[in-house]
């Protein structure tokens, strides 16, 4: 039988076609698994034995590698590739910077070998603690005409716990927002507690707050103290060094009980070269009661 004859009989035979496919592609592979290659591969990294009272602040989760080895031996890796794990026992708290050669990665074939896209990698550890934190309520809506929220009560305790460096600075936590359109009397409200960082582990996921509704007034006052910031290297001089006028308004119980003192009229220089200036001022007033009106708008001040 001639070539010509065999191929006529492997093309128009679907069977010895695909026999032919498969032996084609079993001898290359045969051929393969015997040669020598190199493939770079992102690898997991896995952090074991750190203790209890610490925990991971910042880390490096995958590590760049290049394998290399006969073509039968890698074949394995590229199909379930290893992971590479860092062993934390001896651990600072702080920055470390720890040698790739430190990592383990577990290789069932002894004649792969392995290098690294890095010297090194970054672990940040933190001492773990527990803090007892107040809750935020962003609120949405208006209420009924001619009321005011007074007060937002969480009625549970919420206890977070995570790295020390960030409980440090963490004030509050937000649930999800309130809903007060059109209400008028107080009422109590089940709110989940926000997502926030995945380094934070919270208490609970849902608190009961109680929101205190009260009638709604305005009151004036007049010649509140102005007060400049500005640096020990500045000198200033204002026209005015008060306030005239301002009406607040916000729940009679707040608004009645509001002081000059509390009330805090400001204007900050320290960015400002020397010159003349006409400048508005920050009105910072406790929770709830708002500025509905204020004289003069603007203050003029120079700087020499």
């Amino acid at each position: 039988m001639n070539l010509k004859a065999i191929l006529y009989f492997i093309i128009n035979n679907p069977i010895r076609k695909i026999f032919a496919i498969v032996f084609a592609f079993g001898l290359w592979f045969f051929v393969a698994i015997d040669n020598d290659y190199n493939y770079t591969k992102d690898i997991a990294i896995i952090y074991d034995n750190l203790s209890d009272s610490l925990i991971i602040v910042d880390s490096v989760p995958y590590l760049g590698v290049t394998f290399s080895g006969r073509g039968g031996s890698l074949l394995s890796t590229w199909a379930a590739p290893p992971k590479a794990h860092c062993d934390l026992n001896d651990i600072k708290i702080g920055k470390n910077k720890i040698p790739v050669d430190d990592l383990n990665i577990p290789i069932g074939f002894g004649d792969i070998k392995i290098g690294f896209n890095a010297t090194s990698i970054n672990v940040k550890i933190d001492e773990e603690t527990n803090k007892e934190i107040d809750v935020r309520v962003p609120v949405r809506g208006s209420l009924k005409e001619g009321y005011s929220v007074s007060e937002i009560i969480a009625l549970d305790t919420v206890i977070v716990t995570g790295p020390r460096e960030i409980l440090r600075d963490l004030k509050s936590i937000p649930t999800e927002t309130l809903t007060v359109k059109n209400e008028t009397s107080s009422f109590l409200k089940r709110l989940r507690i926000s997502e926030s960082s995945p380094l934070l582990q919270i208490s609970k996921e849902e608190v009961q707050v109680e929101v205190k509704i009260d009638t709604t007034i305005q009151r004036q006052f007049t010649n509140i103290p102005l007060k400049l910031i500005f640096t020990p290297n500045q000198r200033v001089t204002s026209e005015k060094i008060s306030l005239d006028t301002l009406i607040v308004k916000g729940p009679r119980n707040r608004v009645l009980s509001l002081k000059k003192k509390d009330i805090n009229v400001t204007i900050k220089l320290t960015m400002l070269s020397p010159g003349e200036y006409n400048l508005p001022a920050a009105i910072i007033l406790p929770e709830y009661i708002t500025p509905i009106y204020s004289n003069p708008k603007k203050f003029k001040i120079v700087l020499y």
